[in-house]
């Protein structure tokens, strides 16, 4: 049946493409980025006519991947203004910017356009031509602020105490509860995170602005700017309102004026009414020719595991919970699995990429998703490929795929455990409130939020988070192939970017998506011919065996989420949320 559809989709492009080269389309574009932006569009909920009822997909890396190859493969197309008001994680806008530099490879001219810069905004247009901003706007990159709040003095005033056990103090997801500032080494880890962060902006901004690192952090340092004073720094190209660029756009008239010809001389053919030099990407888009590339008959699954890693099936919630570390995302155990497991059984997919991007979460269920992945790996190869953040947890579920892939910039590492527990004995006390307890086995109340660790318990909860370390640094040493020995220095809890990672043999190589994509390709031994395809696998409706137990509900409110909380003792958890910024 293959053998057939590839030469029907390529005819029906190329009479497509026929209709469309008679089409007139203004040379320069402008498209907006806005928005927050992921590494691939969210899966659409299965309802019916669902792209018809529900409003279109927000921008994707992996969407921006293809209209810019679209647009630089048309030769009618000049270049694009670029609009830039997204939000996403550093490491998504350096794939932002592969995409613009590759899009420029063709020959194409890029322009940035924007009224205002956040650092890593400013860090994207840096891959542009030119950057431009109105003359009343601010060049504002001032660089790069980071800001951790403590709990704990409140927390006191309330009577809460909070009982914490960890592995090591690198560690240090649950320090905000337990401490007033940061520890030596979580204030070291957070310092050498930033620091990375900051060179490789200023590395940016050097690099897209033709000056040398000293020169653009004097730059940063003196900011902000007015956009006059930040042209004559080489900061920017021009400074135009949005009503100038068409003119700023338009080449200059080389044509003699007809109105100068001699009387009598023949009047030239009449020419159509001459086409905008700058129109919208939307208006556009139907006018594009459409590229053809012979794909390869069988695609890579991909399995998305995207926010705090907890037991059952995965969720989103309207608005992110007003606490540290959990976004509105979920990625249950049950539906991860249920997806790997239609992958790894699925003839027709040659390989699977688990796309990350969760600072972790409960220890066990990281367990049960990396315990799929070793199954799927022994029927077909298994890329890992890291988002923003793929740490403790999300390191945890990628340790054991036969490749593993991340941005620089990408958060990993925090190899490590931790529990903590929460008790509000002072709280009662205050409140004059009086609490009984009846108990019947000696650490029945070790999980109680009315009173304290006892140091019997707190022996007996250090020796539990032992064991489940152990077992996480067993599953990165046969990911890693690495001693088992080998993994304490990389582990204990500490943070590395991907750069750093790299370094330490954590992940395999640097790249974007497209990287990984074309790893998993190579390793399942497709035609290097063929262009490879993704497909996102989904959790199938019906429940596949083996399952430990039948399928739980979803996270429907907050006291489900607290249950939640409370059933997963131990957490293999990220120290800080890594919010998507500009």
């Amino acid at each position: 049946m293959t053998r057939f559809r590839l030469p029907i989709r390529k005819t029906r492009v190329g009479l497509m493409n026929l209709l469309r080269k008679g089409r007139r389309v203004s040379p320069w574009l402008m498209l907006s980025l806005s928005g927050e932006i992921d590494e691939l569009p969210q899966p659409r909920p299965r309802v019916p006519f669902a792209r018809f009822v529900l409003p279109p997909d927000p921008p994707s890396v992996s969407s921006l991947r293809r209209t810019f190859e679209q647009l630089g493969l048309d030769p009618r197309i000049q270049g694009v203004v670029l609009r830039i008001e997204c939000a996403a994680s550093a490491a998504t806008y350096q794939s932002l910017r592969k995409v613009l530099l590759d899009f420029r490879a063709r020959g194409k001219r890029l322009i940035a356009y924007a009224t205002s810069f956040g650092p890593f905004q400013y860090y994207l247009a840096c891959a542009c031509d030119q950057i431009i901003m109105p003359p009343t706007a601010e060049w504002g990159i001032t660089g790069l602020l980071r800001e951790y709040l403590f709990f704990k003095d409140a927390l006191d005033q309330l009577g809460i105490g909070v009982d914490v056990v960890n592995v090591s103090p690198f560690k240090s997801a649950f320090d905000q509860f337990t401490r007033s500032d940061f520890s030596a080494e979580s204030r070291a880890q957070a310092e050498w995170l930033l620091d990375a962060t900051f060179n490789e902006l200023v590395r940016g901004i050097a690099e897209g602005r033709k000056l040398s690192e000293a020169q653009a952090r004097a730059l940063v340092d003196g900011a902000p700017l007015g956009a006059c004073e930040a042209v004559e720094q080489g900061l920017l190209d021009a400074v135009l309102y949005e009503d100038e660029l068409e003119a700023h756009l338009t080449p200059a008239a080389t044509a003699p004026d007809a109105s100068s010809a001699p009387t009598g001389a023949k009047k030239p053919p009449q020419k159509p009414e001459p086409l905008p030099q700058l129109a919208l990407y939307d208006d556009a888009r139907k006018l594009l020719l459409i590229p053809y590339f012979e794909r390869s008959a069988k695609p890579i699954g991909v399995v998305m595991i995207e926010g705090t890693i907890v037991e059952g099936r995965s969720q989103s919630l309207p608005l992110p919970l007003p606490l540290p570390f959990f976004g509105n995302r979920f990625a249950g155990s049950e539906s991860v699995v249920q997806a790997l497991r239609q992958a790894g059984e699925d003839e027709h997919i040659a390989a699977v990429i688990l796309y990350v991007d969760s600072g972790g979460g409960s220890a066990l269920a990281s367990d049960l998703i990396a315990r799929e992945v070793r199954r799927v790996r022994e029927r077909k190869p298994v890329v890992a490929y890291m988002g923003g953040v793929a740490a403790s947890g999300g390191y945890y579920v990628a340790a054991l795929a036969q490749s593993i892939i991340a941005q620089p910039l990408t958060i990993t590492g925090s190899i490590g455990v931790i529990t903590m527990k929460p008790n509000a004995q002072n709280a009662q006390h205050k409140l004059f409130l009086h609490n009984t307890i009846l108990q019947r086995g000696a650490r029945a109340g070790m999980y109680s939020t009315a009173t304290p660790l006892s140091a019997d318990e707190r022996t007996a909860v250090a020796a539990s988070i032992q064991r489940i370390y152990d077992d996480f640094k067993r599953v990165v040493a046969e990911g890693r192939k690495l001693e088992f020995d080998a993994i304490e220095p990389l582990a204990g809890g500490r943070v590395w970017t991907g750069a750093m990672a790299l370094d330490r043999g954590l992940v395999d190589e640097l790249g974007d998506f497209t990287l990984a994509l074309n790893k998993a390709h190579a390793l399942a031994g497709l035609p290097q011919a063929q262009r490879p395809h993704a497909i996102v696998i989904a959790p199938p409706r019906k429940i596949a065996l083996p399952t430990p137990k039948a399928a739980q509900e979803g996270l429907s409110d907050l006291r489900t989420l607290w249950n939640h909380f409370n059933r997963a003792r131990t957490w293999a958890l990220l120290p800080w949320s890594v919010a998507k910024g500009d």
